[in-house]
């Protein structure tokens, strides 16, 4: 894989961290982590970026998700002015057939 413009993301909060890295062309990459200290995610972005290069050799998109197939829709039932189509007027001829 080419070497392009490689982002990562960075988030510290309350002893946790989550490190996210993309590369151009590829989808990211987020992992969540302990970490107390910037240092210690700082520490930790070479393994995620690792990691993470490994998977994009394998697929560097996630695959499009494809849902089930939608429900097949109800078929349409007569409503009150087709019913009412269907029967003759007062002083209508009735089809015989």
């Amino acid at each position: 894989m080419e070497q392009g413009d490689l982002k990562v993301v960075l988030h510290l909060k309350g002893g946790r961290g989550q490190v996210g890295v993309q590369d151009k062309g590829t989808d990211p990459v987020v992992e969540l982590l302990e970490a107390a200290t910037l240092e210690e995610l700082l520490a930790a972005v070479p393994g995620v970026l690792q990691r993470a290069r490994e998977r994009w050799a394998q697929s560097p998109q996630n695959p499009k998700y494809e849902g089930p197939p939608p429900p097949p829709a109800p078929a349409p039932t007569p409503t009150a002015r087709s019913a009412r189509q269907t029967q003759p007027r007062e002083g209508q001829m009735q089809r015989m057939l």
